[in-house]
């Protein structure tokens, strides 16, 4: 079962993208349309439709535009060449969609409306559809039909005025990108004037294959005048255009002048134009325009993942640069924070030792001698004493003084665990901030080409979009396991120092109490072999450090510096993180790359076509 599913998939792919045509021009650019439509390229179906519509012009007749600026005597043109009034002219500009000038034994007209409908009528309706004063149901566009011999090889493609307004200029525009050769026509008083070598310029894309200049009117002129024209307007128009010619429409609509018009000159270069090099210019240069739009989409996209991993690289500079100083600023807390343990077990110490005082005692001890049986001796003597309880007393309840000292250490402990905090949230919010400007900018990016992959922008928006799940979860999550650290480390000392320093001291008075007393009992029992226990100064100040877990937090700060090693975890796994981000944008490029590589195959061997 699951072999024959197998199978099926791989007939259907075969049979879908597979691909074995003839040598021919026409067979070596269907196999680099099939190769263009790889599953990995994504192409969108208006691409799709442009790559089928190339391969069907093929076998149509080529498209030859007349272009101009309005009022230059398109429609006059035309109507000679149809041997019929059949384009409306006017004063104003009457024609607002494409005209397309196709053979047929008699003459009839096709529109195509917006709504994909279309009707087949008599010629004499095309007015109600070319002129902007007539406006009837919105067409497309309209197709002429007309017992013309040269309308067998060509279409004619009659086209709004350029500067007529904007929306008829795009769309001529458009429509010309199909074109194979051109008739650019003037009026021959703007031959060679600035403003017509402008607007010439403006629309240089269209002039792209076979294109002729043709100067109307020129019946305006004496033969001195036109000659004089003529050569300005060669050394102006020649950089654009194969041929330049000037006509008469009015001359030509009259038999005994048809001569003088100039017109079969036009005619004679419309006839003579080679259909097959015509087609196979514009079809190359077609499939090398829509390979461009490829790779200007795939030069958007590497340009977007070139600057998310720029983002990352910076990121790690920045963290290079700013850990070095607070690793220092750690470094430098490790010693303030055993320097304060060690300043307030001096002062508990110091409390401590004003209170040991002496006071005078005695004690009984039998007289020696054989007369002096059941007889004591009474000695008296000074020893140290300490009130643990009077002590204690005096140090936190009748007097705050330590109290406030601690509260004080405590807070300015506090304190910098906050600022340590902040500042490795700093680091977080440094990629964050650049990673939400990045994910705003591009997660609605939009295609600026209607024959831009709708699944490859789909699938980018799709990745900015979770930019924050991608590129900021597991940064955000290295940043909660330090602070979790921070604040385990935090509360053992709060619990062991700052909390324990009332028990550290009653333990302390409490330890020197009993040393004292146990000292009195041996020198009462032996005052010669024992001495009464005086605490020193230090021996107390080593006592309350005891008790106040200096040593460990030494240990901690200084030998085994916790809080070094949980900032130092922290950038050694963002710098980790980084380096699995910018893996993860270059699986992203790779693809882009392989999509490069594919579309270079493609105009290389589109480049080798014969």
């Amino acid at each position: 079962m699951q072999i024959d599913i197998l199978n099926n998939f791989i007939h259907a792919y075969e049979k879908t993208f597979a691909f074995n045509f003839d040598a021919s021009f026409q067979g070596q650019i269907k196999t680099l349309c099939k190769k263009l439509n790889e599953p990995f390229m994504h192409l969108s179906q208006k691409f799709n439709k442009e790559l089928n519509e190339l391969v069907f012009s093929l076998e149509k007749n080529i498209n030859v535009a007349i272009i101009g600026q309005f009022s230059s005597g398109k429609s006059t043109l035309l109507n000679l060449i149809l041997q019929k009034e059949c384009l409306p002219t006017g004063i104003v500009p009457v024609t607002f969609k494409p005209t397309f000038l196709h053979y047929a034994k008699e003459y009839f007209l096709r529109i195509e409306f917006e709504d994909g409908s279309d009707i087949i009528t008599d010629i004499s309706e095309l007015e109600n559809y070319t002129d902007q004063r007539k406006r009837k149901k919105e067409a497309k566009s309209l197709h002429i039909f007309a017992p013309v011999t040269l309308l067998k090889k060509i279409t004619l493609i009659d086209t709004p005025g350029l500067n007529a307004n904007n929306t008829d200029t795009l769309t001529t525009f458009k429509e010309l990108q199909n074109t194979h050769a051109i008739v650019w026509l003037s009026l021959i008083d703007n031959a060679g004037k600035k403003s017509e070598e402008d607007a010439i310029k403006a629309n240089l894309p269209l002039l792209s294959g076979a294109s002729i200049c043709v100067l109307n009117q020129k019946d305006k002129l004496s033969p001195n005048e036109l000659e004089n024209i003529l050569q300005y307007a060669k050394s102006v128009f020649s950089k654009y255009f194969t041929k330049l010619i000037a006509i008469s429409c009015k001359e030509a609509k009259e038999k005994q002048s048809y001569e003088k018009s100039n017109f079969h000159s036009l005619l004679d270069f419309l006839q003579k134009l080679d259909e097959k090099i015509l087609k196979q210019n514009f079809t190359q240069r077609k499939m090398q325009h829509l390979c461009q739009i490829i790779e200007d989409e795939n030069t958007l996209f590497k340009n977007i993942f070139e600057k998310l991993e720029q983002e990352f690289q910076n990121y790690e500079n920045f963290l290079e640069t700013q850990s070095k100083q607070f690793l220092q600023q750690i470094v430098f807390l490790n010693h303030q924070i055993l320097e304060q343990l060690k300043s307030i077990s001096e002062k508990i110490s110091s409390e401590i030792f004003s209170f040991i005082k002496e006071k005078d005692a005695s004690f009984y001890k039998e007289a020696q001698g054989l007369f002096k049986k059941n007889l004591y001796i009474k000695y008296q003597y000074k020893t140290p004493y300490i009130s643990s309880d009077d002590a204690f007393l005096a140090m936190f309840y009748n007097s705050n003084t330590l109290t406030k000292e601690f509260k004080k250490i405590k807070n300015e402990l506090e304190l910098s665990f906050k600022e340590i905090k902040e500042k490795l949230e700093y680091f977080v919010q440094h990629l964050q901030k650049n990673i939400l400007l990045f994910k705003a900018e591009f997660s609605n990016i939009q295609k600026d080409n209607e024959l831009q992959s709708d699944v490859n922008f789909s699938e980018l928006r799709a990745f900015c979009n979770a930019s924050e799940e991608h590129f900021l979860k597991d940064f955000k999550e290295n940043l909660l396991q330090s602070f979790l650290q921070l604040d385990l480390f935090f509360e053992k000392l709060h619990l062991k120092a700052f909390s324990n320093y009332e028990n550290a001291t009653k333990l302390s008075l409490s330890f020197f109490s009993r040393k004292i007393n146990e000292s009195r009992d041996f020198y009462e029992l032996d005052s010669s072999q024992f001495s009464l226990f005086y605490p020193k100064k230090n021996e107390i100040y080593e006592r309350v450090l005891t008790e106040l877990n200096v040593y460990e937090f030494e240990s901690l700060l200084l030998d085994k510096p916790v809080l070094s090693k949980i900032v130092l975890e922290f950038l050694e796994k963002s710098n980790n993180l980084i380096g699995r981000k910018k893996q993860f944008i270059l699986t992203k490029k790779n693809e882009l790359k392989k999509r490069e590589q594919h579309i270079s195959s493609i105009t290389q061997a589109l480049k080798e076509i014969q």
